[in-house]
């Protein structure tokens, strides 16, 4: 825990050096070391600074901060690009033992200038702390002038970031990329993108978008549309490359190392695709006979099509990845075999078993009963070649409320069944499905049944012929932070269907491990890794993905992917193995849970949404639904970002 001696944020003052009563929480308990015994001593961000050590060399610090945003300044704007400057020019000079009296009048005059007309948020709030700073503690200021001395040097972490930035799994750099393609730079927005996700393809089509939740634009009219975007850029360039046969350049050798993946999942080719930036051999083995994971058999076509995640792996294959088909570990080869010819191993297996409701007679796993989990994989590994048989019955009931139970209920729409029902425990507003699968599955006439649990199922003949069901009711919130399903006594009712999708969760597939070669495993059925480092209790052998986890969204299996390259990359060369410093900040910065300013700005632009095929056209195949941005409409919706970038900096022991 660190106590604040003094500080501000958004106006409000603590200050504890007199025990002055403090006007706001004074404490921070998740803040302590910023890595092994070394002390977080200060921060210093966007509204406001916090000091935890009067040892903390104040203008020193500022110096710092005001060189990090001259640095991360677009130069778009005077106030910005050259009034940052001669700010930290005159912090320097006063560092050196050279500041005048005059040069505080000049640094309080530029700073509030900067403040009130820069052009984006990186100016707007990057005099903040400074002005704050020198009116609540003059005396040091004054001193430095006087004196002329020169002044001992801080230690410092500092990172440019933004609400968008910072809700990203991946951290990946939004509103520059989104800043390239309003300036039509397209590679070079692809390229922005590429630093930290190697699938921008299949991201801006199935990414659950937590940067646009937290979006400010959100404040004004509507969120930029982060996900479309990106999917624009990636198209325009694929397209364009595809045209003139442009592929990606090899990436060379440069290591003995060996690295074996298993498992071509989101998390295990993001890994192999940055391994191989890296400089190593790397070998990408998987059970199924196509890449992707639960993104190609999990996700269907309707949304992601096949032909982009085929184009997607295509150009991490030339990068120099080699990818194996048809190979599961555990039985076709062992992790003792692979442990013996590599000198890494990642295991990004993923969470492809179901799991049961838990009612009655589904142990008897009758006909029309089948796993939300095999319902998919049989229907996109075999529907487009046209050997899917799908289950015989005019009523399907889904059983969940996740976005694996809304793509199946939509396919079965496709499929041509005259009902197809929902049943999910709690109430529409606590289910975990995106809000745009819920809603276009409300269009496409698919029914819910909300508060409704099933109990029992009806079996005649071996067949499902209906459902037992009690209706529920909320009750006080539960771990997860939702209201709790409690069943209403004596409210059972009957539910006729043929076919019965139980959608309420996936495990992991753990036969891969042997006694021969054991891994250590939760109580949950996860795989147990250092959080800092991904790597198990076997020493070489690193995890990450859903079977680390459990299912959750892609971009949280990427991000992973993203960790664990850099700790192999540090393993393999004979380095300590920790997390990037840049993924240990934002975690910090999560940890203290800064209130947001509001935006103060000018809406009334709103969101260019992509344009959908019409419902009565796409429930009749499994065809993309939605056409992507055209120029013009993404330049528009570029043009709306804020830029709302801001610099945080920790200032440590050592």
């Amino acid at each position: 825990m660190r106590k604040v001696i003094l500080g501000t944020w958004q106006d409000k003052i603590i200050d504890n050096r007199h025990k002055e009563k403090h006007l706001i929480n004074d404490e921070f308990p998740e803040l302590e070391d910023f890595e092994g015994g070394n002390r977080i001593k200060a921060f210093v961000g966007w509204d406001g600074f916090f000091i935890f050590d009067l040892d903390v060399p104040v203008i020193d610090m500022m110096r710092a901060y005001v060189e990090k945003v001259q640095e991360e300044s677009c130069g778009y704007c005077t106030p910005c690009r050259v009034g940052t400057k001669i700010v930290a020019d005159k912090l320097r000079d006063m560092t050196n033992g050279l500041g005048r009296e005059e040069d505080l009048r000049t640094i309080k005059r530029l700073a509030r200038v900067i403040r009130d007309t820069s052009m984006c948020e990186l100016g707007h709030t990057s005099m903040t702390a400074l002005l704050k700073i020198m009116e609540l503690m003059p005396k040091e200021f004054e001193e430095a002038i006087k004196n002329r001395r020169m002044m001992r040097k801080g230690a410092y972490r500092a990172i440019a970031t933004a609400p968008c930035i910072e809700a990203c799994p991946a951290h990946l750099d939004i509103p520059s990329y989104i800043d390239a393609i309003r300036g039509g730079n397209y590679y070079e927005s692809l390229a922005i993108i590429a630093r930290k996700n190697p699938l921008a393809g299949i991201c801006g089509r199935v990414c659950v978008r937590p940067c646009e939740f937290v979006c400010r634009r959100a404040e004004l009219d509507e969120p930029i549309s982060i996900k479309y975007l990106k999917r624009f850029v990636n198209d325009q360039i694929l397209s364009y490359a595809a045209a003139r046969s442009k592929k990606a350049e090899t990436v060379p050798v440069r290591s003995d190392k060996q690295v074996a993946v298993i498992g071509a999942g989101p998390c295990g080719m993001t890994a192999a695709f940055y391994l191989k930036q890296k400089g190593f051999s790397v070998e990408v083995f998987e059970e199924l006979n196509e890449p992707g994971g639960m993104s190609a058999v999990g996700i269907p076509d309707y949304r992601l099509p096949r032909e982009v995640i085929q184009a997607e792996v295509r150009r991490i294959m030339e990068t120099g990845v080699k990818f194996t088909y048809g190979m599961r570990i555990g039985s076709d080869k062992t992790l003792e075999d692979l442990k013996g010819k590599y000198d890494a191993v990642l295991i990004a297996i993923g969470a492809h078993k179901s799991k049961d409701v838990g009612m009655q007679g589904e142990q008897e796993k009758p006909e029309g009963y089948i796993s939300g989990v095999k319902f998919l994989r049989d229907l996109n590994t075999l529907h487009h070649i046209g050997e899917f048989d799908p289950p015989g019955g005019t009523h399907l009931v889904v059983v969940g409320g996740g976005n694996v139970a809304m793509d199946c209920a939509r396919s079965a729409k496709r499929l041509g069944y005259s009902k197809v029902s929902v049943i999910y425990r709690r109430t529409e507003k606590e289910m975990p499905a995106d809000e745009e699968e819920i809603r276009e599955a409300k269009h496409e006439g698919v029914e819910f049944n909300f508060l409704t649990n099933p109990t029992g199922m009806k079996i005649k003949d071996g067949k499902v012929t209906g459902l037992t069901c009690i209706q529920m009711e909320l009750g006080e919130p539960d771990q997860s932070g939702r209201r709790r399903p409690i069943e209403i006594k004596g409210s059972d009712f009957h539910l006729d269907c043929d076919i019965l999708i139980p959608a309420i969760g996936q495990a992991v597939d753990l036969s891969l491990f042997t006694q021969n070669f054991p891994v250590k495993t939760t109580k949950w059925g996860t795989v147990v890794v250092d959080e800092e480092t991904m790597m198990t209790d076997q020493n070489g052998v690193f995890a990450g993905g859903d079977c680390v986890s459990g299912p959750k969204a892609l971009i949280d299996a990427m991000s992973q992917g993203l960790h664990v390259a850099h700790c192999i990359d540090q393993y393999l060369g004979g380095q300590p193995m920790n997390m990037p410093e840049n993924e240990r900040m934002f975690r910090l910065i999560k940890a203290m849970k800064l209130p947001q300013a509001p935006v103060n700005r000018v809406g009334n632009k709103p969101r260019c949404n992509l344009e959908s095929r019409p419902i009565e056209e796409r429930i009749m195949d499994f065809d993309e639904i939605e056409g992507g941005y055209k120029p013009k409409e993404a330049i528009r919706e570029a043009e709306r970002c804020l830029r709302c970038y801001r610099i945080a900096m920790f200032v440590t022991e050592e």
